[in-house]
């Protein structure tokens, strides 16, 4: 290959790294406003609404990760090779996007002038196992540098190794990301939360994204018909994974609404009629996310990749909306002084909170383009 064609092949990964960089540096406005203001001033959070965006866009980053991770996994565990396409991409974009999620989580949790890293410190090392959170950051610390060793051995055509980096990886993502929907879960105040739906409803949702950005990632690589065998079994299993998501949504909202006059039935009238987030639920989370991409799959006939990657988008916006649905849903409400009084609260989000939310999506993309262009990650098909 000549220099000039080395070049020229290089010029789209300038570009995009370049992109991801000006997206990552929107978060300097809201570090900045935190560094100055403080929280409080900053985050559009209450004590009545206390996890806002910043946890939203965690838990959506780290959905992806585990999402990738997971279909990664099965390709090497199980030498499925529909699921092998790409995989050193997708074991990538699983490592970015952790790293993404944690810039997200680092500033929800850290003060202005506080040492976080000691703070961590300090409550780790109390060992509090009975702590959801606690095992949730024990499992992500250990997820990502097997993460990162996964990358490495693949890129460096370890197979052996990778096999077993893929083994635990893909018991650690389940179990990490379940945990995550653990710390909803055992909110028993949070009658929205409190549920083993709401953590089966995470990994679900989790599985549909990975196959919805791993059909992205083939279409905007410019080989989609070299890959068309696995554009047709991922588009499977993005396809059962929104009628699962479906048919869970109506089912939750149905159920928990039948003649119901409990606080779990007040919270689910917030998604329908005139309930302050039935626009996102019926149109971003339900029409955008659910059931355009299975018409989109269903007209493409499995093997379409423009269609399949439009899907594919039209699910990770409708996943974000998922998420914000169900954490900001559920502590929207709270119970007055009598059984049926309930206190609706509001939040809105600031512009702090959104730059760094932006921000964190900016730094996945970096890490991720960051990674094309010092690693070799020449793609193969595997039929």
């Amino acid at each position: 290959m000549s220099v000039n064609a080395t070049i020229a092949r290089k010029k789209p990964s300038s570009i995009w790294l370049f992109l991801s960089l000006v997206v990552a540096a929107t978060s300097i406005y809201g570090m900045y406003h935190v560094f100055m203001h403080g929280q409080e001033a900053s985050y559009g959070i209450s004590r009545e609404v206390p996890w806002g965006i910043l946890i939203i866009g965690y838990s959506f980053l780290v959905g992806i990760s585990a999402g990738t991770a997971i279909i990664g996994s099965l390709a090497h565990v199980f030498n499925i090779s529909a699921f092998h396409v790409m995989s050193k991409k997708v074991a990538l974009i699983s490592l970015a996007t952790l790293i993404g999620a944690f810039f997200i989580i680092f500033w929800e949790l850290a003060g202005p002038y506080q040492l976080q890293s000691l703070r961590l410190l300090k409550y780790y090392t109390n060992f509090e196992i009975t702590s959801p959170i606690w095992w949730m950051v024990t499992l992500y610390m250990i997820e990502l540098p097997l993460l990162a060793l996964e990358v490495y051995f693949l890129v460096s055509k370890k197979e052996r190794s990778a096999f077993f980096a893929s083994l635990i990886g893909l018991f650690l993502s389940v179990i990490a990301y379940s945990t995550l929907a653990f710390v909803f879960a055992s909110n028993a105040t949070r009658p929205l939360w409190h549920s083993t739906a709401f953590s089966l409803f995470f990994i679900i949702s989790a599985v549909t994204a990975g196959a919805a950005v791993i059909l992205i990632m083939i279409f905007l690589s410019g080989k989609s018909q070299q890959y068309i065998k696995n554009v047709k079994a991922l588009n499977i299993v993005l396809f059962l994974g929104l009628c699962l998501m479906f048919f869970v949504d109506i089912w939750n909202v149905f159920i928990n609404t039948y003649g119901g006059k409990s606080e779990l039935a007040a919270t689910m009238k917030l998604f329908i009629g005139n309930g302050v987030l039935a626009h996102n639920f019926i149109y971003h989370e339900l029409i955008i996310g659910i059931l355009i991409p299975a018409i989109l799959l269903i007209i493409g006939r499995f093997k379409t990749p423009l269609l399949s990657a439009l899907a594919g988008a039209c699910m990770v916006v409708g996943l974000f909306f998922s998420r914000f649905d169900a954490i900001v849903g559920g502590q929207l409400l709270t119970r007055g002084s009598t059984k049926m009084d309930f206190t609706l609260h509001s939040y809105h989000v600031s512009n702090s909170e959104l730059s760094i939310f932006i921000g964190g999506l900016g730094v996945a993309l970096l890490v991720f383009f960051l990674g094309g262009v010092f690693l070799n990650l020449e793609e193969e098909a595997h039929q």
